[in-house]
């Protein structure tokens, strides 16, 4: 069972995480606190949009987290660093977006919890909300579990 800890101390994604994880073998834990902490190790930690910009993480396997995280400075950062956002630096950008599906562009490959590498695509995927970056933090997490290619 993966354990995903979602940061958000602004704006709740975890609503969105767990109604994903939910037949993905996958324990979602929300923190809304201003610094993070989680008595179980994380396999997983998804940083919500709009979260704090000085980042101290806690010990993940993955971290995923807006483009403007920088990496944390107190500790390592985690082995794999996955960023979304709008700017074409970020890991996961949005290519295109209507008000029925969304383009994920996947710019650089990054491996996933289950062992394999999501590779450069892009994924045509169904939206009808919520917001683009939240949504972009949901993708993330499914990529990241393996559950989607």
């Amino acid at each position: 069972m993966w354990q995903v800890g979602v940061w958000e101390p602004e704006e709740p994604v975890s609503p969105l995480l767990v109604e994903l994880a939910e037949g993905a073998g996958c324990l979602v834990r929300a923190c809304c606190a201003p610094h993070p902490t989680w008595n179980t190790p994380l396999d997983l930690l998804v940083v919500a949009p709009h979260g704090p910009r000085a980042v101290c993480l806690p010990r993940c396997r993955a971290a995923l987290v807006p483009g403007d995280v920088a990496p944390p400075q107190c500790s390592a950062p985690p082995p794999i660093w996955v960023s979304y956002g709008c700017a074409s630096c970020n890991t996961l950008t949005l290519s295109s977006l209507t008000a029925h599906s969304a383009a994920v562009a996947v710019q650089r490959e990054f491996p996933h919890l289950g062992g394999g590498i999501v590779e450069r695509q892009e994924l045509v995927l169904p939206y009808s909300g919520p917001a683009p970056l939240p949504f972009l933090a949901q993708v993330g997490t499914a990529l990241l579990l393996g559950l989607l290619p």
